[in-house]
């Protein structure tokens, strides 16, 4: 498989062009691009959380340690003194950093559910809500989020599938087959498990109408057709492309109200 800074740079580039789409059709803000290039990075080093010691595992449960222990100390605040409130924090981040890291790959394999498109359908969907209900951003723009976390998601299977063939020996590794699937199936229970995590985040979810019709196949792919390649010369200045004109397009040329 291919190792952690091959996935890294990857996902890195990756939804770094996708950014640039995103801009040039006017779906996301200059200022939002950035967080849209680092969802798509960390999606891209999402599948390796269940290997055990790895930097992508370690990064999880650092965060998850850290988030839980200020939930925990906001709970808390009236309550305690200062010292209590260290010691409560401390307690709960070490918890889940050394705890839950343990039981999570007691209970885990590498290569298992969470390298299936599945687990990347939860992380999307997980992504959108909380951008949603924590960072109170837009519904569209909250998809658009878990959109890139998907596709560096997709970066890190398609990567791994790639290096399960030995192009030089003209071979095919044993590993072929495990890390781009659509549900685990070795294991129903964990795919069973994880689909359930996926119904359950669903209902969480903002409402995906504004998304839909910007990243829907007719006007997606008439954006495309329109500013993909240049009309004249290339790196002459294009006049710019609005939604409008994309939805016009798209509806084959019919101006919309």
């Amino acid at each position: 498989m291919a190792n952690f800074n091959t996935h890294l740079a990857v996902a890195a580039v990756g939804s770094g062009l996708c950014a640039t789409v995103a801009l040039a059709g006017h779906a996301a803000p200059p200022n939002y691009l950035l967080t849209l290039t680092l969802a798509g990075t960390i999606g891209g080093i999402l599948p390796d959380i269940d290997l055990d010691k790895a930097i992508p595992s370690r990064i999880l449960f650092n965060a998850l340690g850290a988030i839980s222990a200020f939930i925990a100390l906001f709970s808390l605040s009236s309550h305690y003194s200062i010292v209590e409130l260290w010691i409560v924090w401390l307690g709960v981040y070490l918890a889940v950093r050394y705890g839950g890291h343990r039981l999570f790959q007691e209970r885990t394999k590498h290569r298992g559910v969470f390298h299936s498109l599945l687990a990347g359908g939860f992380f999307m969907a997980l992504t959108a809500v909380i951008f949603d209900r924590v960072f109170h951003e837009p519904a569209a723009l909250a998809w658009l989020t878990g959109l890139f976390v998907m596709i560096g998601f997709l970066i890190h299977l398609a990567l791994d599938e790639i290096y399960s063939v030995d192009v030089e020996g003209a071979a095919i590794k044993k590993s072929f087959g495990t890390a781009l699937k659509l549900f685990d199936y070795h294991s129903w229970r964990s795919s069973a498990l994880m689909a359930a995590a996926l119904v359950a985040v669903a209902f969480a979810t903002p409402n995906a109408r504004d998304f839909w019709e910007t990243v829907k196949p007719p006007v997606l792919f008439s954006f495309l057709k329109e500013r993909l390649l240049p009309k004249g010369q290339w790196f002459s200045v294009q006049p710019p492309a609005t939604t409008a004109a994309i939805k016009t397009a798209a509806s084959g040329g019919k101006k919309t109200r």
